[in-house]
């Protein structure tokens, strides 16, 4: 054993390390901790070496650490959570060596006060070496037994580093892929195949032959190669290599297609590793069990996951997934402040736990939330760097689907198109049938939907229907986008087949609530009502409309009641980022921001209404002022009545040539019934700006859609005073 010298150098940064030992007494380890205590005191750390015994006293052998760092054994005197906490403040104060000879002699409180030591070790300056007899493998796995998941990854690295060959298993049976960065992921596949290379006895070459073909069968979503490698592992007739088996196999089927034979695998597991004494792999199979319960939509689910709940309460790790199944129910039941307040605390124990999946975990139940919420724009930029974050799996695409739903909910339809096309690029068929498909196809088919890419829903559709009978739920239950039913449905009204697609939809009402989701129950609703007519489709808008605002999917609802009122005769105009969206009888019209635009809003906002015209430009009346002032209108009626007598006395030619100039220049400028002409004040300036305005944005609309733009031609009437006046 040689300490690494970034084990110093990291100490002195204030990150600790706990290094145990298990090479057997003798010279060798001797010479070894001489030379780490060489190199300690070089770097000017305090070294305190010490021994334990099986007589020493509670707490031993804390105190001589105290003592020789200076500082008060008696402070160990309370329970060892406590007593870490003052030996923390201890260690804290300068950077130091801690070297603990023969471990497994000391007494139960100290090794006790050890666990609670080590849970801080990393925010601390100090490299503790604990030696032992007992092998780094037992440890891990007595430690992963009290689900202390990190402190056994630990020792099993270190493990495998001094070459135990079974540490090469990482954690037994465990899940798959679970080292995500590149670097991390080779070391493990290398550290496997160099433990096979060294040609293991029977049972544990089967143990990680098994373990390496489920690594490789998950990433190449191979499903062949590890049922053989199950069917070697029975063969072997060892009951823990059995149950490590099924439960990687079941790891590398995480996809659709295998929801029903993972149950199975479940089942089996909880019983050969019940059967076994294997109490950690039974609950985790009893974990497995509830997720594939919840795939499958089968009622049995939460009562699994309430036994899971009481049986797994001390173990972190599988308590996690409990806890994002539980944030799963809570969306499902409408209860969005509540869901988000348990996502939280579901990550911050994720994280506890050592869990690589606790951050996207946590993203994934706020994108569900905010979707539903009508609020999915909000996240578009978190989306984006879900997308590229390293801790997910190379062969993971659900995010960047994500990124295309939350960027169309923001507007940025380019940005969902472009999301969409890589997606698409080698065709759907090409993307990978991993734990997240079905909700990846979930946002794929409702970006298509709005791009109208028939094309691409057509092929989404192809590849639904083998899963119509199942639930959009990932193979970790995290979420619930309700019944597939749904997606078929919008994926047939965009390629243009109506009437299959409201059986469907009617289909995924109906399973929605079966379910118990609410949110997904009014979603289906309302996507039925687009596809239905009639009375039918606005009975449906109002029940959907009203759970919506019952559970606060209110942007929901609001863009749902502007649905329903479009199946009438109305107009329904409102503004969406850079675009006005114009809503007649069930069909929408993207606008740009023409000024008429704004001002056909205001008027359809308020149905019946008349609005001045110069209320509708924010302009004042200063009032019209008369082309000619009443001085000089009765001076030309004066010398009009003057040439008219003249001329009665005395015809002249010049005469009747002056009186016609006077009567035509009076006539131009007097209005109907001989009221005298303005000059064109606001008011008139406003009545033909409004006037204008309103007529090209009508014939903007009639170049997508004539029928509402005859129909604003019908209803809107402009002049001095504005209204719009459906039929």
């Amino acid at each position: 054993m040689r300490l690494p010298e970034s084990a110093f150098e990291q100490a002195k940064l204030g990150s600790g390390q706990l290094v145990a030992v298990t090479a057997p007494p003798g010279p060798e380890r001797t010479q070894d901790l001489l030379q780490a205590v060489e190199r300690a005191q070089a770097r000017g750390f305090a070294v305190v070496w010490t021994t334990c015994r099986a007589d020493a006293p509670p707490y031993w052998p804390w105190h001589a650490v105290l003592a020789g760092l200076g500082g008060d054994a008696a402070v160990l005197d309370a329970e060892p959570e406590v007593c870490a906490r003052k030996v923390a403040d201890v260690l804290a104060a300068r950077p130091a060596l801690v070297l603990v000879d023969d471990l497994d002699l000391a007494g139960e409180d100290a090794v006790r006060l050890l666990k609670a030591v080590a849970e801080r070790v990393h925010r601390l300056p100090v490299v503790i070496v604990v030696t032992s007899t007992v092998r780094l493998v037992d440890q891990a796995h007595a430690a992963l037994a009290e689900g202390r998941v990190t402190e056994a990854r630990d020792l099993l690295d270190q493990a495998a580093r001094d070459g135990d060959p079974e540490a090469a298993l990482g954690l037994p049976g465990m899940w798959v892929n679970k080292f995500r960065a590149r670097a991390d992921r080779a070391l493990a596949i290398a550290r496997l195949r160099e433990a096979l290379d060294r040609g293991p006895s029977e049972p544990l070459r089967t143990r990680l032959s098994t373990r390496l073909t489920a690594e490789h069968a998950y990433d190449r979503r191979e499903t062949e190669s590890v049922l053989t490698a199950l069917e070697q592992a029975r063969s072997t007739g060892d009951r823990l290599t059995l149950a490590e088996a099924l439960s990687l196999t079941h790891h590398a089927l995480w996809s659709p297609p295998h929801n029903a034979h993972r149950r199975e695998l479940a089942d089996e597991l909880i019983t050969v590793a019940s059967a076994a004494g294997l109490d950690l792999l039974a609950l985790s199979g009893l974990c497995r069990r509830t997720m594939d319960l919840f795939t499958l939509g089968d009622p049995h689910a939460e009562r699994s996951q309430a036994e899971l709940a009481r049986r797994a309460a001390g173990y972190p790790g599988l308590m996690f997934f409990h806890a994002a199944m539980d944030v799963m129910r809570t969306i499902r039941a409408g209860r969005f402040a509540e869901a988000e307040q348990k996502s939280l605390a579901c990550a911050q124990l994720g994280m506890a736990a050592g869990d690589v999946d606790a951050e996207t975990f946590h993203s994934t139940h706020l994108f569900a939330i905010r979707w539903l919420q009508g609020r999915g724009g909000e996240l578009v930029d978190l989306a984006e760097q879900v997308t590229h974050s390293p801790t997910l799996p190379d062969l993971e695409f659900s995010f960047e689907a994500a990124l295309a739903l939350l960027a169309l909910e923001a507007g940025q339809r380019d940005r969902a198109r472009s999301a969409l096309h890589r997606l698409t690029i080698n065709g759907l068929a090409a993307v990978p049938l991993s734990s997240t498909w079905i909700t990846c196809m979930f946002c794929v088919v409702h970006v298509a939907a709005a791009l109208q890419e028939a094309g691409i829903a057509r092929e989404a559709y192809e590849l639904l229907l083998p899963f119509a009978d199942q639930p959009v739920v990932p193979a970790t239950a995290i979420v619930c986008f309700g019944s597939t039913e749904l997606l078929l449905g919008i994926a047939a009204t965009t390629f243009g087949e109506p009437e299959k697609a409201a059986g469907h939809l009617e289909r995924a009402v109906t399973t929605n609530i079966r379910l118990g989701n609410l949110p997904m129950t009014a979603y289906a609703r309302a996507t039925l009502a687009q596809t239905v007519k009639g009375e039918r489709a606005k009975a449906l808008f109002d029940v959907a409309i009203n759970d919506a605002n019952a559970i606060g999917m209110t942007a929901r609802a609001q863009a749902w009641a502007r649905h329903r009122d479009g199946l009438s005769d109305r107009v329904v105009i409102r503004k969406e980022n850079v675009w006005w969206v114009v809503s007649h009888h069930g069909k929408e019209t993207r606008v740009e921001d023409l000024v008429g635009m704004r001002y056909l809003a205001r008027l359809v906002a308020d149905p019946g209404t008349e609005i001045a015209a110069l209320e509708l430009v924010g302009g004042q009346d200063s009032g019209n002022q008369p082309l000619l002032d009443p001085v000089a209108r009765a001076a030309y009626l004066t010398r009009i009545r003057d040439l008219r007598a003249q001329l009665d006395d005395t015809p002249s030619p010049r005469l009747e040539a002056e009186l016609e100039a006077l009567l035509s220049h009076l006539e131009r400028e007097t209005g109907m019934g001989g009221r005298g002409r303005n000059f064109a004040g606001p008011a008139e300036r406003a009545r033909t700006a409004v006037r204008k305005a309103i007529r090209r944005a009508i014939d903007t609309i009639a170049a997508t859609e004539q029928s509402t733009a005859d129909a604003l031609r019908e209803t809107v009437t402009t002049g001095y005073r504005c209204s719009y006046k459906p039929g």
